[in-house]
């Protein structure tokens, strides 16, 4: 966990990918130890300010600046990998476009930038169709080592937003996720569903009700069977949350947390 909206995955090979980007990325990863040239890709849940408006500078960064042996994009360099629902896609070209549309070829003309000249966006490798909306419910990607399924999830009503199950064993007959909410209301049903394969969940919580809830509201979350409790992982919470670490590890609840690690394999915390 680099911080609230951002965190790194470390693969077998070493490569390491961010879920998220928000406005604070750049300060957290340095803090980490780390730089934007030390990202192989960013998988996107969906497009809210905290989630991607770190995305802007990684793209610049990369597109412009050689360092660590990673050649910049403009030098012919690979452009870093980017993973994200078709529906999310599109919002984050329009939230990046005022800024990364404006480019120049090597002999100083306008060029028109698209999202291409910056990433590598990696299309979906299979789907399932549209379910509740008019995007398709999930959506498949594999990269070098990383198997994630990018599902449709409800956070704002009719606004793309996914949570992720992301493949923890390579072996093909083994189905075993680690889930990742995003930002997403409670589906108690489909979380008890997946549980059985799911070796930790991570999930957004927080500890105001009110009207029309966006998010993972802690007594909804406390009231999942215990099965599922102990295998989840609270995040993307309040900054009053000491306050309220005795009622969630009561509930069996674990609290994600700047700096803390988790093996994905065995849904141990090991930093």
């Amino acid at each position: 966990m680099l911080g609230t909206t951002c965190s790194m995955i470390t693969l077998r090979s070493g490569h390491r990918w961010l879920i998220d980007c928000g406005r604070q990325a750049p300060d957290q990863l340095h803090d980490a130890g780390y730089c934007w040239h030390d990202i192989e890709g960013q998988i996107i849940t969906h497009v809210h300010g905290d989630h991607v408006f770190g995305l802007e500078d990684f793209a610049f960064v990369r597109f412009f600046e050689s360092k660590n042996g990673v050649l910049s994009t403009r030098e012919g360099g690979r452009g870093p990998k980017l993973i994200a629902h078709g529906a999310v896609i599109e919002e984050i070209w329009q939230t990046l476009a005022p800024s990364l549309r404006y480019l120049r070829d090597d002999d100083g003309n306008r060029l028109e930038g698209t999202l291409g000249h910056y990433f590598d966006v990696l299309p979906p490798v299979h789907f399932e169709p549209p379910k509740h909306n008019p995007w398709r419910h999930a959506e498949w990607f594999v990269a070098e080592g990383l198997t994630v399924i990018a599902r449709e999830s409800e956070h704002v009503p009719g606004k793309p937003s996914c949570s992720l199950e992301i493949d923890v064993f390579d072996e093909p007959d083994d189905d075993r996720i680690a889930w990742w909410s995003g930002d997403c209301t409670v589906d108690a049903e489909f979380l008890k569903e997946i549980e059985p394969r799911t070796t930790i969940f991570f999930h957004d919580c927080t500890f105001v009700d009110y009207p029309g809830q966006v998010h993972g509201f802690f007594a909804l979350l406390a009231a999942l069977p215990e099965r599922v409790r102990k295998k989840m992982v609270l995040m993307h919470h309040e900054d009053d949350i000491e306050q309220h670490r005795a009622q969630m590890e009561a509930a069996d609840f674990r609290i994600a947390l700047p700096g803390h690690a988790f093996d994905l394999e065995t849904g141990q915390r090991i930093a």
